[in-house]
């Protein structure tokens, strides 16, 4: 079959990629912009992809928003005419361009991808911007529709969508609710990105990687009750709510990271802080469930009810109810290294054999008819 994958990554990814990892890229072939994305890692940019092809599969894999790649597809598929009339928000010369914040031209490329490549299965990502009016622009291009979502619940409509996949079981239910068809398809691990990942010891034995603000209260207080107690390696943005004073806190802050420094920074601590946002529910469904055991270092999550249809907590990750529970879970394993050590390798064999992409699409293609 032939796939058209669509998605959306972070402004910050692209700015890393585009500025730090690889100046001058914005000016290559479409090709060499897309591998070199896919080689950067950004979540799940690029993970459908390979195991699709693996299996035989026919992939067009677009990221809406990265302007340069895009803009570049339009100018290699003699399109580059109509890229321009679609938005004033960009600026041509040559092959570079100058982007605000507009979404209709993402919308616009992606729709003269879709009416080009004629998939079987059109896969959307960004159920924000890829809603039922954007199907209908592009209407008789694709064959099936499918919907990907684990976030907060779209307020669009998607009722067009042939089919949306969710790893939040809360979700699905809600989409049937209205009267869409949903199947539960699980988060997983691009195990690819192990070889690119350098072992230098675990220099940080506690952290946290995330965004921290006042719109993520309970993460907030979260983060605060344990560093308290307990010195915490910290990478993200931070925006504390009023009554938290980090002043007072064990945390040593650093800037984001993104792509492979950030999976880096995950392999270079024994143990990592996850705290799932409102949107999970009862239910664990993050990447960071999978990022922190794939590449090796120990998960310490909060306790949800259906923990245990991925880990054994207690021999495959560290689970708490609180934080007063997590602190002292923490404790007891600085004191026991060689536990420490059997967690972090149980779980990533965990991961390894039983949650990468591979294993995930083979869930995915029985569900398209």
């Amino acid at each position: 079959m032939r796939f058209l994958i669509v998605d959306t990554v972070y402004d910050g990814f692209l700015q890393w990629l585009y500025n730090t990892r690889a100046p001058g890229l914005a000016v290559r072939s479409f090709d060499e912009q897309y591998r070199a994305q896919v080689d950067g890692f950004f979540h799940t940019a690029g993970a459908w992809s390979e195991p699709l092809r693996a299996l035989g599969h026919e992939v067009l894999d677009i990221t809406a928003n990265n302007a340069p790649q895009q803009v570049r597809w339009m100018v290699e598929n003699d399109r580059l005419d109509a890229a321009k009339t679609l938005s004033d928000a960009l600026v041509f010369g040559g092959y570079s361009l100058r982007q605000k914040q507009d979404f209709g031209w993402q919308r616009g490329f992606v729709a003269e991808q879709v009416r080009k490549f004629r998939p079987d299965v059109l896969l959307c990502a960004n159920l924000y911007m890829f809603d039922d009016a954007f199907l209908e622009t592009v209407k008789g291009s694709y064959g099936v529709a499918v919907g990907q979502h684990a976030a907060v619940m779209p307020r669009n409509s998607l009722k067009r969508y042939d089919l949306i996949i969710s790893s939040l079981p809360n979700q699905v239910a809600a989409f049937k609710e209205q009267g869409i068809r949903s199947e539960l398809v699980k988060l997983a691990f691009d195990e690819r990105l192990l070889l690119q990942l350098a072992d230098h010891g675990k220099p940080h034995d506690l952290a946290f990687i995330g965004q921290i603000s006042s719109h993520h209260r309970g993460r907030a207080r979260f983060i605060a009750d344990v560093a308290q107690e307990l010195p915490v390696s910290f990478w993200g943005s931070a925006s504390w709510p009023e009554d938290i004073d980090p002043s007072a806190l064990k945390i040593t802050s650093n800037p984001p990271l993104w792509g492979l420094p950030m999976y880096q920074a995950l392999k270079d601590c024994r143990m990592v802080l996850n705290f799932h946002l409102d949107a999970a529910g009862d239910y664990a469904n993050n990447l960071r469930l999978f990022e922190v055991t794939g590449v090796g270092s120990v998960l310490v999550t909060d306790n949800k009810r259906n923990i245990r249809d991925y880990f054994d907590p207690g021999r495959e990750i560290v689970v708490y109810d609180d934080a007063p529970g997590c602190i002292a879970a923490i404790k007891r394993l600085q004191s026991a290294p060689d536990e420490l050590d059997a967690i972090a390798k149980a779980g990533q064999q965990a991961v390894l054999s039983r949650h990468t992409y591979h294993h995930r699409v083979r869930d995915l293609l029985p569900l398209l008819g």
